[in-house]
């Protein structure tokens, strides 16, 4: 299990130092300190999250499986990731048509960025069943998580993971990573929904729960 946990932080590891290196490239420029600040804070949780998670959970998020009701979904976002972390890079690097998001909101940003990423893990560790892919984990035997943020929200992974994206474009400093992050943020929404799908007709118990807690993104309004 420790060399599970050992192997997935190397290639969490070497994944960011790799799209790191290409990103500051694409910038032209190593003089970013706000670049330094995001990928150290998603290497940290990636690194928290290799050694805190089961590895059967770490190997259902890299290769589900089963058969995933969405499975153009992650290509989709990760494609949309990579654009927003481009976009940024050229606007500060070179473009400088929306670089202007000013210091002191990029180190909020910076703050609550790190805290959604955190939200995320919170919500991993709570949930077994948090997969990469929308299925039913009947190979696993799923069941109804309705402990840590799931006391509250039905979804706290895609409501985190919303939060994050939106926080880590501005502490980019560019006001152009929007664009990409308002579809990803659509995406994430769409995603919900068809879970939602799945999981009431599919799930024992689900509808019960859905019922207690009724919110699926924000408490109190949606």
């Amino acid at each position: 299990m420790k060399a599970i946990s050992v192997g997935y932080a190397m290639i969490g590891l070497g994944f960011y130092v790799v799209l790191a290196s290409f990103i500051f490239w694409l910038a032209g420029s190593r003089s970013l300190p706000f670049f330094y600040a995001v990928f150290a804070s998603q290497m940290l949780v990636s690194l928290i999250g290799s050694f805190s998670l089961s590895p059967e959970l770490l190997n259902e998020r890299v290769k589900p499986g089963g058969k995933d009701r969405d499975p153009v979904g992650t290509p989709i976002l990760a494609s949309l990731w990579c654009l927003q972390l481009a976009a940024a890079a050229m606007d500060v690097g070179h473009w400088h048509i929306g670089s202007s998001v000013p210091p002191a909101l990029q180190v909020i940003a910076v703050f609550v960025m790190t805290l959604a990423w955190f939200g995320c893990l919170w919500a991993m560790q709570a949930n077994f069943f948090f997969s990469s892919a929308i299925r039913l984990q009947e190979d696993r035997g799923q069941q109804v998580v309705a402990a840590g943020p799931y006391a509250w929200i039905r979804h706290p992974g895609y409501a985190f993971a919303s939060l994050g994206l939106v926080s880590e474009g501005l502490a980019l400093g560019s006001w152009l990573t929007l664009l990409p992050t308002a579809f990803m943020v659509a995406y994430l929404f769409y995603r919900t929904l068809l879970e939602e799908r799945m999981l009431h007709p599919g799930l024992e118990g689900y509808g019960d729960y859905s019922s207690k807690v009724r919110f699926k993104w924000i408490p109190g309004v949606w």
